[in-house]
């Protein structure tokens, strides 16, 4: 059978047709017409039942009993049905007879047991107080409509018989019943959109409410009529009812209901205030100011109201505290977060003449706990400090959690003294080590300090200054604590003006590469070049690389400036082949921060691809900090290696080496520092400098030595097996034209002398 959306529109359309040529056509015969119809309606109650009986079969074991309570409704509202048709046949009675009556009556009491199974099913929280209120309300309301207009003026006419009133009582409370059910219903299926077929049966069972009410209407008002609207609007009822059956999906991986929450509380303000509403404009049109149905459930339902709005005032201030407790409190230690900082804050910087003391604590090594032994080791650690820092809490000191391993204390005291005692109960609780479960832990603590309002005038200035104080406080050492000053002031406003000016420095042309030539030293002929990143500012001048390195790699600019480097070194070495120099070694320094990110070896292949510089000329030269992370440096290194790219270690010996490591990394060169190179002059010599050179030379490594600016350094350097060195002896860093001018005129003796 088909199951499209045109289906319950077709066969309602159709029904109404057959009502409405049987009431028309059959005119004559009045017996004929009711036969029609009712065999309309048994037929439409034999087909539902059918439905339903076969997706009692299919459904899943939980949801059998409410298909089983269902169909006996419909079957008993279809065998109700059929015994009139029968009386109709062989008695012709035109009226209800008795049998029918229970028949269907007894159809209500399996329509209740089917509801309440469903809604056992569903599990929704009954506890729910707007699901209680809203439903409540909506049945005092019915409830009042019903007993005014229809069951009271019902029992006043004496001209019905008693059975007549009886039963008619019985289906307007059980009408009364089933619709507090189809409410609740109803809210089951703004809660879950899986079956929409449920609407059916809230439609079907809504419908057969709406009939029960007209039938009694026009039975007080003796104008019933057997075969009419009221008939055709039960038959459409019991298709409905049927149709839940015809369009359901097997709820076996149903989950159940949650309570109170979802799309109804959009809603939940409907049902009461539109009850009232309805309830008013009755009570008025009735003009009886006495107490009577409608005006008592008008009182009930405005009471409930009340009620109702009691109970959301107190659910919304349990909201209001709990979400002031995640928003402003840190769940692992109990302390005081940063929003909960700035809000408690923000008041004690409008009283001028009030000192404050600002201090920024950062617990060093927690990252290193964390991946060593876990979060859950790095989590209890952090509680520990926090427990110890509260003893603070009797030197009147409030402490926030910051970060994940900041914490920052407040003192309502500005002077040093009482500053120094802070920071020496801070060291002395953090001294002793920290057990652990099956560890024993020892931290390093640093601090960044500011005071208001001889410093910070505003929250935020609090959150740079400390920053800023902390930064320079981690490059003292450990257990270092800083106060902010003037110069740190005068620092932060230089590096953030620096800041801006490095963000548009390509785009404007300003940044350019030079290179510094490196010598073979014992041929003296050029056989590479350093690319080194000049930056020159039109108002600020030359910038040295020491200040505007450091802030491109803290801003993140250093991916975008080291690529635009290595693209502009890459094209200009390969300018110089075609011009007609010989291939040089190109190299060019590469940050940690470029080194590590993920698209590196992907953006230096693609440079190649772009500028055509065959990659046995480009050598790039990375830190010694690499090896702090071996693993995966080597799978890098190993990635360039087969591009055919070299690489170099710089700066070596002012590191993280081990021996260990340096054999395990896939490098082509040693490059010495200039600092060792300094040790040599004329008369001295240096053991770690020949050490270092030995060392490269047992490795099958290329060893460049850097900074050279005497002759007896080259020479010196030269006796110790170093090949290739570079410095201010043989040239500085110049720019592309003058380096152009430098391989045209440079001589290429056998045998260099100075």
């Amino acid at each position: 059978m088909p199951k499209n959306k045109s289906y319950p529109f077709l066969l309602t359309t159709g029904i109404g047709l057959l009502f409405w040529y049987g009431n028309n056509f059959f005119e004559a015969s009045q017996w004929n017409a009711l036969v029609l119809l009712n065999i309309i309606q048994f037929l439409v109650g034999l087909l539902s039942t059918f439905w339903i009986a076969r997706a009692y079969y299919r459904s899943h074991p939980s949801l059998k009993q409410f298909w089983l309570f269902l169909s006996l409704a419909t079957s008993m509202s279809a065998t109700g049905t059929f015994i009139w048709i029968i009386l109709l046949y062989f008695e012709q009675t035109m009226s209800f007879p008795t049998t029918s009556y229970l028949a269907w009556t007894g159809s209500y009491l399996f329509y209740f047991a089917a509801l309440l199974n469903r809604l056992k099913k569903s599990s929704l929280g009954v506890s729910n107080a707007t699901y209680l209120f809203n439903t409540m309300i909506y049945m005092i309301t019915a409830s009042s409509i019903s007993y005014y207009y229809l069951l009271y003026p019902l029992y006043r006419i004496e001209q019905h018989s008693i059975w007549n009133i009886a039963f008619t009582f019985l289906f307007q409370l059980a009408d009364l019943g089933i619709l507090f059910f189809v409410i609740t219903l109803f809210y089951l299926i703004q809660f879950n959109k899986k079956n929409h077929s449920l609407l059916f049966l809230v439609t079907g069972l809504s419908l057969q409410v709406l009939g029960d009410v007209l039938f009694a209407q026009m039975n007080m008002e003796s104008g019933y009529k057997t075969g009419g609207i009221v008939d055709f609007i039960w038959t459409i009822a019991l298709l409905f009812i049927g149709f839940t059956a015809l369009f359901y999906k097997d709820e076996q991986n149903e989950r159940d209901v949650p309570p109170a929450t979802g799309p109804y509380l959009k809603k939940e303000f409907i049902f009461p205030y539109t009850s009232i509403l309805i309830l008013s404009i009755l009570m008025m049109q009735s003009y009886e100011w006495n107490l009577n149905a409608l005006s008592a459930g008008w009182i009930i339902i405005f009471l409930l109201v009340i009620v109702r709005q009691a109970f959301t005032v107190l659910k919304n201030n349990t909201l209001l505290l709990e979400l002031k407790k995640t928003a402003y409190i840190d769940v692992l230690t109990g302390l005081g977060n940063r929003s909960a900082f700035k809000q408690e804050t923000a008041s004690l910087f409008n009283n001028k003449e009030r000192s404050l003391s600002f201090i920024l604590l950062q617990i060093d090594r927690i990252k290193i706990f964390n991946d060593a032994f876990g979060y859950q080791v790095g989590e209890q650690l952090i509680q520990e400090v926090s427990s110890r820092l509260k003893e603070l809490d009797t030197m009147k000191v409030t402490i926030y959690r910051f970060s994940e391993d900041e914490f920052l204390l407040v003192l309502k005291n500005s002077s040093k003294s009482a500053i120094g005692k802070v920071k020496e109960h801070i060291l002395m609780s953090l001294e002793d080590s920290f057990k652990l479960k099956d560890f024993e832990l020892n931290i390093i603590a640093h601090g960044g300090i500011t005071t208001f309002p001889d410093q910070s005038q505003t929250i935020e200035e609090v959150q740079l200054q400390t920053a800023e104080a902390l930064s320079q406080a981690k490059q003292h050492g450990n257990h270092s604590f800083v106060f902010y000053d003037s110069e740190l002031k005068s620092n932060v406003v230089r590096k953030l003006e620096m800041e801006s000016h490095l963000r548009h420095a390509i785009s404007q042309n300003q940044l350019t590469v030079y290179y510094q030539s490196k010598i073979d030293l014992k041929s003296g002929r050029i056989v590479g070049m350093e690319a080194l990143l000049r930056w020159y500012h039109p108002k600020h001048g030359w910038i040295s690389p020491i200040e505007f390195i450091p802030i491109a790699e803290e801003s993140g600019l250093i991916n975008e400036i080291g690529e635009w480097v290595i693209r502009t070194a890459a094209y200009q070495s390969k300018q110089l082949q075609l011009i007609g120099f010989d291939p040089l070694l190109l190299s060019v320094n590469v940050s940690a921060l470029q080194f590590q990110n993920p698209y590196f070896c992907k953006m230096i292949h693609q440079i190649i691809q772009e500028t055509q510089l065959d990659p046995q000329w480009l050598e790039l030269e990375i830190t010694e900090s690499i090896v702090q992370n071996i693993q995966e440096s080597v799978s890098i290194l190993q990635q360039l290696r087969s591009l055919n790219i070299k690489t170099s270690i710089d700066d070596f010996g002012t590191g993280y080496s081990s021996l260990n490591v340096l054999e395990q990394l896939p490098i082509d060169t040693l490059k010495i520092d200039k600092s060792f190179i300094d040790r040599l002059t004329q008369n001295t010599s240096s053991p770690m400098v020949k050490t270092i050179i030995d060392l490269g030379l047992n490795l099958n490594l290329t060893i460049v030595a850097e900074g050279i600016e005497t002759i007896e350094q080259k020479s010196q350097l030269e006796s110790y097996g170093c090949m290739i060195g570079q410095g201010y002896l043989f040239s500085r860093p110049i720019d592309f034209d003058s380096f152009i001018h430098l391989l045209q005129n440079h001589p290429i003796p056998k045998e260099m002398s100075y």
